[in-house]
């Protein structure tokens, strides 16, 4: 027999345009032989759907649109992740559509720590809700992290069950291209059950999913990859034992095609699924607007992309040569504002108030600021949205500007460290050369002082990078990272920068994540502390 796996770029709170793709995925599923669809965890609401889960009002119109979805499956089986309610309680489960009707109901056992905030976890009683048979084999509905405490899938193997079938959201991280198959073929391996697995694809917010949605054997061998980063619909064929047959497998992929294409679809699904018409964007000559150039043309092609030179007297003519150069190469509307006038008004305005001429610091930050209110300006008036360009290495030491170069609507590079965006604007130059080679080789400047580069404030990028991957992402201690051979020197700077500029993090423009230590998701501290750690 045959069971489909329907991988979806779902929108959250679109549940009755999310109904009708689950359903014309399980009917074209029909029509091609399968008596089974599986679809991901929360597939009727989208994922995350966070507090409007706790609106009873949302929860309502969540079983109204499951009820309506089951009446209109006449043939096979569709099972939809959705939250139920039961009296005062909610939760994270799995319904069974078949014959026009909700039929059975398994609730997740095993809840994240995002999980608990809204539902109650599943009973011992309600994983045997779990089990039912079709064309003669024995199945098993399981949710996302009941894998890692497998109490529920031992138990659906104890009462009979010959496959396992695993409605599952994993957001994307860095690695998970290599890390989740060989997790999921360890967890069926150690259970003994086969596996087929239906995940989102898409972005939502700050998270970004990349479907990997698979059929794994018993023996933990791969038998069936669905294409990551795009929607896919295909058929697992099962034998008679409940063991999927295996097709062959996807070509490997470098871990920056991964990461490119998780910034692409987060880019893509944000300014999509929030009705922008397109994007505006200050394009610097540097690096870091660079790539975010590049990403925003191959997320939403180049009509829909318009990009703002805004020079002032230390921006320098290879800056405005090379920004120029590559909006020629991608075909994007690209224009120039000076910002000299303004900059002497607000200097004229100021300085009786200043004891003097602003300072240096004062001076560069009136600039960057300057640049977010022209920005905002167009964004305001066209409805595009402005996407920032920094990136994680300054977010960590707070080298930017509040409502400078951190204003904005969404910013792509807000999880990816220096380091890693040369890597990405070298893989995108393999794929047709747009980023001109001096961005690529030129010191890094914020062209906001004659002469001025990024080391002249920072560590070198080497160092802080190594440092905020050790400290932010990975949790090691000073010492540990001393032990590497990072200087004391350096680290001590930098776990002081990274503590005094919490309280711009706090304020900063929402971006993807894809570390497990990204600012706001999982960093979580105090922006008053007396602590230091060296």
């Amino acid at each position: 027999m045959q069971v489909a796996v329907a991988q979806l770029n779902l929108t959250v709170g679109a549940l009755d345009a999310n109904a009708r793709r689950l359903l014309e995925a399980h009917q074209s599923a029909c029509r091609a032989g399968a008596r089974i669809t599986l679809t991901p965890e929360l597939s009727l609401t989208g994922y995350s759907p966070q507090d409007l889960l706790l609106r009873r009002a949302f929860l309502d119109d969540c079983t109204k649109s499951l009820q309506a979805l089951a009446a209109q499956v006449d043939q096979g089986v569709l099972l939809v992740g959705f939250p139920e309610v039961d009296g005062a309680r909610c939760y994270n489960a799995v319904a069974l559509l078949r014959r026009g009707k909700v039929r059975q109901i398994y609730r997740k056992q095993v809840l994240r720590s995002e999980d608990r905030r809204y539902f109650e976890k599943g009973s011992a009683e309600d994983a045997a809700s779990g089990l039912f048979k079709e064309d003669g084999t024995w199945f098993a509905i399981l949710c996302g992290d009941d894998l890692i405490k497998p109490g529920s899938a031992r138990a659906a193997l104890a009462a009979g069950a010959q496959c396992g079938l695993v409605a599952d959201a994993r957001a994307y991280q860095m690695d998970d291209e290599t890390a989740y198959p060989a997790w999921l073929s360890a967890r069926a391996k150690a259970l003994g059950l086969p596996l087929i697995v239906a995940q989102h694809v898409g972005g939502q917010d700050t998270q970004v999913f990349m479907g990997a949605s698979m059929a794994v054997a018993s023996t933990g061998a791969c038998a069936q990859p669905l294409p990551v980063w795009h929607e896919a619909l295909a058929s697992v064929r099962l034998n008679k034992r409940g063991e999927p047959e295996a097709r062959s497998n996807q070509a490997q992929e470098s871990s920056e095609y991964h990461v490119y294409q998780a910034l692409v679809t987060a880019v893509r699904d944000y300014v999509k699924k929030n009705g922008f018409p397109g994007v505006v964007m200050g394009l610097s000559g540097g690096i870091d607007s660079a790539l975010v150039l590049a990403l925003a043309v191959d997320a939403l092609g180049r009509q829909q992309v318009r990009t703002f030179m805004l020079p002032s007297p230390y921006t320098s003519a290879m800056s405005l040569d090379d920004a120029k150069a590559m909006a020629q190469e991608l075909g994007v509307t690209h224009q120039s504002i000076t910002l000299t006038p303004l900059m002497d008004a607000v200097t004229k305005t100021l300085t009786p108030w200043l004891d003097g001429a602003p300072g240096a610091l004062t001076a560069q930050n009136i600039q960057a600021r300057l640049r977010a209110l022209l920005l905002m300006g167009l964004s305001n008036q066209h409805n595009w949205l402005l996407l920032a360009t920094g990136n994680k290495s300054e977010a960590a030491v707070g080298y930017s500007t509040l409502y400078g170069d951190m204003a904005g609507g969404f910013a792509p590079l807000k999880d990816v460290t220096k380091a890693w965006v040369y890597r990405l604007a070298r893989y995108r130059n393999t794929l047709g050369r747009i980023i001109p080679e001096r961005i690529l080789t030129r010191a890094p400047s914020a062209e906001l002082a004659y002469g001025q580069t990024d080391q002249d404030a920072l560590p070198p990028y080497e160092t802080l990078d190594a440092i905020i991957e050790g400290y932010v992402e990975r949790g090691e201690d000073a010492a540990a990272l001393l032990e590497q051979g990072i200087s004391r020197q350096h680290l001590k700077e930098t776990l002081q920068l990274l503590a005094v500029n919490e309280y711009k993090r706090r304020q900063a423009v929402p971006g993807p994540r894809l570390t497990a230590g990204a600012f706001d998701e999982d960093w979580r501290y105090p922006m008053t502390s007396k602590w230091r750690e060296l």
